[in-house]
């Protein structure tokens, strides 16, 4: 029922008379700034309005006005995507759609970043290195194969182009940032460059850096958040050479470290069972990247990526007095060429990588209560074809279908295990009017399980000793579990995208809905059993399996409108899950989400002015045993950002915000941490 006002007013938009009059202006009138943007995260490079999937587009300009500690705070504006594990931001992930953890693909570069372990965080990337984020909402396992059932997220990284104005050979930047909350101060810079030659054609380069301390923050009504202190640095080299105009060869390299002082479990607070860790994080990725595009061919459109990860977490559990640590490495390689033939785009290629994990869990003074060592690999290849094909001057169709093939081996068990899947997917566009274009799509998508989900051992918990029930305690062991079937997704899309010109002089409008039905089988959970004489609360053993099938429903709606220098954007994102067997609601479903953003240019384009406004609704979809309350909540932000094309302050850039005005203190659906409070944000950069 919720659905209804939105498919009233899309029926109302499709048939009002002044639209359709208007929308005869477009031909004439090219859409200058909501049409612009291209996304690679589909893996060819469309327009956001002309795909068949949804995608949201994060640009460098948003990036900078919202001064995003984490990549996932960078996201939580947009529609159906939202922030899990708290407001440490070294912990954070990011939920697509009710799916989140190992269920979302994360690329940078398009290079896959599969580290996952624990309750560890897996975002690494400092958002002031990148250029842009793009979210694909719903299953694209046809084109990245295992994780991406609820979606992907692929951060591109800068590049000196992306600073060079023409002519120019060498530049620079420094920035000094502030937050109030937290008294977090950050710095960052960058040179980049550029060098031609008629014998060895150009070569660019950039080296950039940053580095941030900060003290705990306070959450809603000034209260603190004990152990969210954090300090960390990262950094990012780019050379590339480019022989020709055909070809390009690209070298990068990034870390990040991460110090900090946190529970065990950064979504929670320190408890009997969440000892206080001392947690340093390295994150490191080197990728080579090869592309090569003759003009004067039709057949040869190649990129070829190798690259490597590696992620070292080391922990002292200072309350335990023990050292812990984990190293997940990952090496992979792709090849994909696309080919035109008439009125086809053929893109094919080949893609894997090997996992591997290795644990060291001290038991220094509690023997035989710490999970066992993991020491183990993941190896998948992959394949896949996809074909755009335009039918006609209005109708197009983008088919793929990708193969992968998968085994996990634990090592110190002498286990393994191996399977297969098959991704299809076909998407429909119809390009109705010139301001109409409408789409329908299909994907089959799967998330193979993990080495810790499938052959962890040891200790889970303990529970101490209680006289005259419990003399010696019980402790909760891990069960392996070698028949673990992969998780399998279903989706159903159709999307609506309007876009208009010319409607009042100077302005353009763009209006998106997408609705969506994802099905969801064998979903992997981790889960206690055999309790001790039947007693809730005393499982004797922990183990992930393959448990009941989801049904997730809903959709995404969105508009912007710019008249001149004013711009406004609306989004809404609803998502429902339940239990297809029992039509239970499931837990961690996201509540439902409005976002508002107003903005006006002044001086000319050189300050901007603005104002955000979320609203999330009550989360009362809860099964039956639950007895948690979510309760709305609303939020109010204000940001300016000036930026002087000329005179005496040019290459000066001032972004300065105000986020939660109102200090309200609020936690989102099924987070146990509440959120940050009031924070005042500045920070200053100065291009040279």
């Amino acid at each position: 029922m919720t659905k209804k006002p939105v498919v009233v007013a899309m029926a109302l938009a499709l048939s009002s008379g002044a639209f359709t009059a208007q929308a005869q202006q477009v031909s004439e009138q090219q859409v200058t700034e909501f049409d612009e943007v291209l996304v690679t995260a589909t893996r060819v490079s469309e327009k956001a309005s002309q795909t068949s999937r949804s995608v949201a587009v994060v640009t460098e300009e948003q990036l900078q006005e919202s001064q995003p500690a984490s990549v996932a705070q960078a996201l939580k504006n947009e529609a159906n995507v939202n922030v899990t594990n708290g407001p440490r931001s070294s912990s954070q992930g990011v939920e697509i759609r009710g799916l989140g953890g190992q269920r979302v693909l994360q690329t940078i570069d398009g290079a896959r970043q599969n580290a996952n372990s624990g309750h560890r965080g897996t975002y690494f990337m400092d958002p002031e290195l990148l250029s842009s984020i793009e979210v694909v909402r719903g299953p694209a396992s046809s084109l990245w194969g295992s994780g991406a059932i609820g979606g992907v997220v692929a951060q591109n990284t800068k590049s000196a182009s992306d600073f060079l104005e023409e002519e120019d050979t060498f530049g620079g930047y420094l920035k000094q940032g502030y937050e109030s909350n937290g008294d977090r101060v950050k710095t960052s810079g960058a040179i980049y460059g550029l060098t031609e030659t008629s014998s060895t054609g150009s070569v660019d380069w950039l080296l950039n850096g940053s580095y941030y301390d900060s003290n705990n923050i306070k959450i809603g009504n000034d209260q603190t958040l004990e152990n969210s202190a954090s300090e960390g640095t990262s950094g990012l080299a780019k050379f590339g050479w480019e022989p020709t105009d055909e070809q390009r060869l690209q070298l990068s390299a990034r870390f990040s470290n991460i110090d900090e002082l946190v529970p065990s479990n950064p979504a929670t607070n320190v408890g009997s069972s969440v000892p206080l860790v001392k947690r340093k994080t390295e994150d490191q990725n080197i990728t080579l990247d090869y592309s090569i595009s003759p003009t004067d061919s039709n057949l040869l459109d190649l990129n070829a990526t190798l690259y490597w990860n590696g992620t070292d977490y080391h922990e002292d559990r200072i309350t335990k007095n023990q050292v812990d640590n984990t190293a997940y490495d990952t090496i992979g390689f792709s090849i994909n060429n696309s080919s035109r033939f008439a009125n086809t785009v053929l893109t094919y290629g080949i893609d894997g990588y090997k996992d591997s994990i290795k644990t060291i869990r001290d038991d220094s003074g509690q023997a035989g209560q710490r999970p066992d060592d993991i020491d183990g690999n993941t190896t998948v290849w992959g394949a896949f074809t996809r074909a755009d094909i335009e039918l006609a001057d209005s109708w197009s169709v983008d088919a793929a279908v990708r193969y992968d093939t998968f085994k996990n081996e634990s090592n110190n068990l002498d286990m393994s295990s191996d399977d297969n899947a098959l991704s299809p997917s076909v998407g429909l566009v119809w390009k109705t009017t010139d301001w109409l274009t409408l789409s329908a799509r299909y994907d089959q998508a799967f998330r193979a399980p993990s080495i810790e989900e499938m052959y962890s051992t040891g200790t889970h918990y303990c529970i101490p000793a209680m006289p005259g029930f419990l003399p010696n305690g019980l402790c909760n062991t891990f069960e392996i579990n070698p028949d673990l079937k992969a998780e399998q997704a279903e989706n159903k899309e159709i999307k609506a995208d309007l876009r208009f010109a010319s409607l009042a002089g100077n302005d353009e409008l763009a209006i998106t809905l997408n609705v969506f039905r994802n099905d969801v089988d064998d979903f992997i959970e981790q889960s206690v059993s055999n309790p001790l004489m039947g007693i809730p609360g005393f499982e004797q053993t922990t183990s992930w399996n393959n448990v009941d099938k989801a049904k997730l429903t809903g959709f995404e709606f969105s508009t912007r409108y710019r008249y001149e220098q004013t711009r406004v954007s609306f989004n809404y994102g609803q998502t429902e899950g339940k239990d297809k067997s029992t039509g239970e609601y499931l837990t961690n479903i996201p509540a439902n989400k409005l976002g508002l953003d107003l903005s006006q240019g002044i001086m000319e384009g050189d300050m901007k002015i603005g104002t955000r406004f979320t609203y999330v609704a009550e989360q009362d979809d809860l099964p039956v045993d639950n007895v948690n309350q979510y309760d709305s909540y609303k939020l109010w932000d204000l940001y300016v950002a000036w930026e002087p094309a000329m005179g005496t302050f040019e290459g000066l850039r001032v972004d300065f915000a105000v986020e939660n005005i109102g200090d309200e203190e609020y936690r989102q659906a099924w987070q146990t941490l509440y959120e940050q409070g009031r924070n005042f944000k500045l920070s200053a950069r100065y291009n040279f």
